[in-house]
Formats: structure tokens, sequence, C-alpha cells
């Protein structure tokens, strides 16, 4: 039995090791205008921003992505002003808007201008 015991606690030592470490994204920065966002059934977080130019996110091109902050009334005094944020890219599923990509912000502030 317990030759047994520690059999199956070294396959399962071996297991673990082996698997691969869940990687996380790396942090990106993005300046553009802090908008508004809206979908269907509310499958957003209320805000994206719409980048100075065309970025590659996940193998597409796009001109904007939704962002997540946990301080909306920060957000709300940076509406529809040039930002800077740093966070790591996050995946959501809505019935309606299907799997996308969501910019965590870690940190955001107003941008200088050009």
């Amino acid at each position: 039995m317990r030759s047994a015991l520690i059999g199956i606690g070294l396959a399962l030592l071996f297991l673990c090791i082996s698997l691969p470490a869940e990687t996380r994204a790396p942090k990106m920065t993005l300046t553009g205008k802090l908008t508004r966002a809206m979908a269907i059934g509310a499958e957003t977080t209320g805000w994206a921003v719409e980048l100075e130019s065309e970025t590659t996110i996940d193998g597409k091109q796009v001109h904007s992505i939704e962002v997540a902050y946990p301080d909306n009334k920060k957000l709300e005094k940076l509406e529809n002003k040039r930002v800077k944020a740093i966070g790591r890219l996050s995946h959501r599923h809505g019935v309606e808007t299907g799997d996308r990509p969501v910019l965590d912000i870690s940190s955001i502030k107003e941008a200088n201008t050009r």
C-alpha cells in the first residue's frame, strides 16, 4: 500500500513539473483617445481607446481596443482625452460579441499632446 502511494505521488509530481507554466501576457502600452463603448446586451466594459495608428492585436489590425479599469471615476475624468494606457491583454466572451481582446489597464494617465 505504501509503495502504491509513493508511486502515485511521484506520478503526480512529474505531471505537475511537465505541465507548461501559465504565461502572462506581456505588458503593452497604447496611446489614443479614451471613449465610451457600447454593445448589444451590455457586453462591454463601457470604455475603449481609439488608437492613434492601426495596431496588430491577436494577429488582427485594429483601430480601437476595449479597456477595463477598476476606477471608473478616473476614466470619466479622462473621457475624450488623449491617454497613455499600460496593461495586459486578456480575452472576454459575450453571446453577441463573441471572443474579443480587452486591455486590462494597470496604469492610465493623460498623455502629452503631440
